[in-house]
Formats: C-alpha cells, sequence, structure tokens
C-alpha cells in the first residue's frame, strides 16, 4: 500500500522527497520518481522538527548509512539460513555480514554502507601513509557549510586468510565551511591488521602488502595507498564458497568445516525449556499447554486471513517463556516459570503445587 501511495503522488506530482522512517533496511520503490529521499531513522519527539529543518535548508544532512540497503531480502546473506530449523539458528554467512558479503561478492546494493549525500560536495587529496595512520586533506567545494564522515577501510593483497575484501577500520567527521580545507587523520590501532588465528586461538597479523583505502562510502574510493606489514605468513584453510565470498549456497560439509564440528540437530524433542517460544507449545506433553497453543494459532491465523495481523499476538506467540517472568509486572516470578515449564513438560501436579507455594510467597 506504501509503494502504490509513492507512486500516485509521484504521479500527479513530480518535485517529490521521500522521508523516511524505520529501524532497518527495507525495499524501496522501483521505480524512482521521487526526487530525493531523507532517513530519519527512528526519531523521537524532535524528529518532524528536524526533518523540517533539513527540507527547508537549515541544517545541513550529514549523516551515513551504518549498513547496506540490498535490493530485496533475498539477497541479504542471511536470508538462506534464517529462520532455521526450530531450535537452531546457523550463521553460514560466516565473517561475510552487511557490507563485508556485498562488497566481497560484488553484489550490488540499492545504497551502500556509509553512502550519504548533503547539500554540499567534498574533495579528498593529498594522501599520506604512516606506522601509526593515514593522513590527508579534505575540502568543502560546494556552497554551503557541512559535515563529511570519511572512511578507512584495509584490504590484504594476495591473502591466504578467511576474510573480507575489505574492512571497515576508521572514520572521522569533520566540518567545513564553504572552500574550507583540512587536514584530517585516521589513526591504526592494534586491530587495523589483525584477524584471529583459529589454529593457534590468537589475533595475528598476516605478513603482507595492504591498500589503505580513503573512502566516502564502502563502494565510493577516494584515496587508495600501500603499506608492508610484517608478520606471520601462513595459510587459514576454508571451503571455497569462503574464500569467495559465495555464500548463498553453503552445503553442511562445508558448513560443518568451517564450524569445526557436527552441525547440531536443531529439532526440537524432550523437554520445552526457558528459552523456547510459547509458539513451540505445540510439542508440550500437557493437553493445557498444547491447548493454549491451539487457541493462539487460531487467533493468530484468523487474523493474517483477514489480512490485518494482529502485533499483540504475533508478539506473545513468539516470546520465549522466560519473558513471562519479565512481561507480568512481578506478578509471576522466576520460579512461578519454572513451576509452569514442570506443568508443560507432563508434570501437572507436581507443578500445580509447586506454583501455588510460589505464588504466595511472591505475593509476600
Amino acid at each position: 500500500s506504501q509503494q502504490e501511495l509513492i507512486k500516485r503522488v509521484c504521479g500527479a506530482n513530480r518535485n517529490v522527497i521521500l522521508v523516511l522512517s524505520g529501524g532497518a533496511p527495507f525495499v524501496m520503490p522501483i521505480e524512482r520518481k521521487h526526487r530525493a529521499v531523507v532517513h530519519g531513522y527512528l526519531c523521537g519527539q524532535a524528529g518532524a522538527g528536524a526533518m523540517v529543518d533539513i527540507l527547508l535548508g537549515r541544517s545541513n544532512p550529514s549523516g551515513k548509512l551504518n549498513e547496506s540497503w540490498p535490493y530485496m531480502l533475498e539477497n541479504t546473506p542471511s536470508s538462506p539460513y534464517f529462520p532455521s530449523k526450530e531450535r537452531t539458528a546457523e550463521y553460514r554467512e560466516g565473517l561475510f555480514v552487511g557490507y563485508r558479503f556485498y562488497d566481497t561478492a560484488s553484489l550490488a546494493v540499492r545504497y551502500p554502507f556509509g553512502h550519504g549525500m548533503s547539500y554540499t560536495t567534498f574533495e579528498y587529496s593529498d594522501l599520506e601513509i604512516e606506522d601509526s595512520g593515514a593522513s590527508f586533506d579534505i575540502t568543502n567545494t560546494g556552497s554551503l557549510a557541512g559535515s563529511e564522515i570519511a572512511q578507512m577501510y584495509v584490504s590484504c593483497r594476495d591473502s591466504k586468510i578467511y576474510r573480507p575484501k575489505k574492512e571497515l577500520k576508521g572514520f572521522t567527521k569533520v566540518y567545513l565551511e564553504p572552500g574550507e580545507k583540512k587536514r584530517v587523520r585516521i589513526a591504526f590501532d592494534e586491530r587495523t591488521f589483525r584477524y584471529f588465528d583459529t589454529e593457534n586461538d590468537s589475533w595475528q597479523t598476516e605478513e603482507g602488502d595492504y591498500d589503505i583505502i580513503i573512502s566516502a562510502s564502502v563502494a565510493d574510493e577516494r584515496l587508495r595507498a600501500t603499506l608492508h606489514k610484517e608478520g606471520v605468513t601462513k595459510s587459514l584453510s576454508a571451503p571455497e564458497c569462503y574464500l569467495t565470498g559465495r555464500i548463498h549456497n553453503v552445503s553442511d560439509e562445508d558448513y560443518k568445516k568451517l564450524l569445526g564440528r557436527e552441525i547440531p540437530n536443531g529439532a526440537w524433542s524432550g523437554e520445552i525449556t526457558k528459552n523456547d517460544a510459547i509458539c513451540q507449545l505445540y510439542y508440550a506433553k500437557s493437553p493445557v499447554a498444547r491447548l493454549v497453543y491451539k487457541v493462539l494459532t487460531g487467533l493468530k491465523n484468523k487474523a493474517e486471513a483477514k489480512g490485518t495481523p494482529d502485533l499483540n499476538i504475533l508478539f506473545i506467540y513468539n516470546m520465549p517463556l522466560r519473558a513471562i517472568a519479565k512481561m507480568s509486572g512481578g506478578m509471576v516470578s522466576e520460579m512461578m516459570v519454572d513451576d509452569i515449564l514442570t506443568i508443560v513438560n507432563g508434570h501437572f501436579f507436581r507443578g500445580f503445587g509447586r506454583l501455588i507455594v510460589n505464588f504466595f510467597k511472591n505475593l509476600s
């Protein structure tokens, strides 16, 4: 419905700016008929006034995205594996989270990590690399004052280690008047060149040539220089899919090699625990608990059939049982949750007796 609204408004007026509010990336209109996009993330009560200042030019937007915006959910590295089998979540994407995946796999995104425009423009120049950091100039080449967030990425040439193509290792924000130039510096630290050696259970630096890349976003490189680092020379083997970043079809065998052990069987079996969700009462030994599951599932399905999902029911349906104590305002204690679990797992009289005792203890 929102996509259709945007399409119709843009059809009536070409001068449309999308104002976005949300805590995570979402699918953008396929047809880019809007003139610009301003993202406010999750603004508080002063957010509307701040957005008006941005739209009217009283303030210059200077934010950058701290996440990549893919074209579709299926492009995300975790899409094929989450949610996983019943109890278990499998992180088969390994190190390739966010921009580390899209950049390594050369997969195009709608908006790259670190992206952000403003009402002015910036020019980068004169990169110098020392053992302790990178220094360079930034010039405001536009007609308005504004801030730029410069980012430093590091990439190891001909690396023999399982790692992303490049990684963010530092950033700095600088405010500049029109025409102003400033020398800025991003320091190296003990984390800049290291990787974790799983064979020796320690942090190491791989010997080799490292590209120091100064960028306006992960996809907008401005300056580059090379620095040689001393360290260890070794190869940490990994399945081919992890070396190339093509991790949308990781086999059980490849994931087992990365995991270093057998893949846990995530099937629900045995006793329900505090960490299991209320929707998992389907597997409960207590008929009362299974009835609770059936009632909630019926309410959920009825609301979805109408096309208006009930968020409260969905919240309860997927809530872990441990949250009953936290969400009841003190009426239910942790011990009472344990008693409820005893009932759920088929020991009605034992659990109910303890529940009554702990109920009165909780009251006092």
